[in-house]
């Protein structure tokens, strides 16, 4: 597990919510977004790691919110088309629908922006009000990455 500050940027990238909201890299203005990037399916285990930590967090606090990004290269309409109706199926609570966000996209150039070196973890992610990344870590979980992400929080 890697805790650094970073000078990267979240990239202007579009997306769409399992809800069906488009999403614009601009739509991150404004507050603080602990962002999750998955790449894989593989990753499932690792995003539901954080959710007994972040539930409450994000509840208790009106200048924070989360997103998860679901990082995939670019597919043909047909197929973007069946990707989003099977999580749309999986992802139930309307909350989750409206966070989880897929980005159909240039994987490579979305992990150099973000500085993301080892895509087979989560990567996971504290962006400031203007994107820029002040912190990261990779991974499921742990006492460690909560207590470093609490620390980042009250910076």
């Amino acid at each position: 597990m890697l805790f650094e500050m970073s000078a990267a940027r979240f990239p202007a990238v579009t997306g769409e919510a399992v809800d069906g909201t488009p999403f614009a890299a601009g739509d991150l203005a404004g507050l603080r977004t602990i962002g999750f990037a998955g790449f894989g399916i593989e990753h499932r285990a690792e995003v539901e790691s954080w959710v007994s930590f972040l539930d409450p967090l994000l509840r208790s606090r009106s200048d924070l919110r989360g997103r998860l990004f679901a990082v995939l290269r670019p597919k043909p309409k047909v197929v973007r088309a069946m990707l989003l109706a099977a999580l749309r199926k999986a992802v139930k609570a309307p909350e989750q629908r409206a966070s989880t966000i897929v980005l159909f996209t240039d994987v490579d150039a979305f992990c150099g922006a973000l500085g993301i070196a080892d895509r087979t973890h989560l990567a996971v992610f504290l962006l400031d009000e203007t994107g820029r990344v002040a912190w990261q870590a990779a991974g499921a979980f742990s006492a460690e990455s909560g207590a470093s992400l609490t620390d980042a929080l009250a910076r």
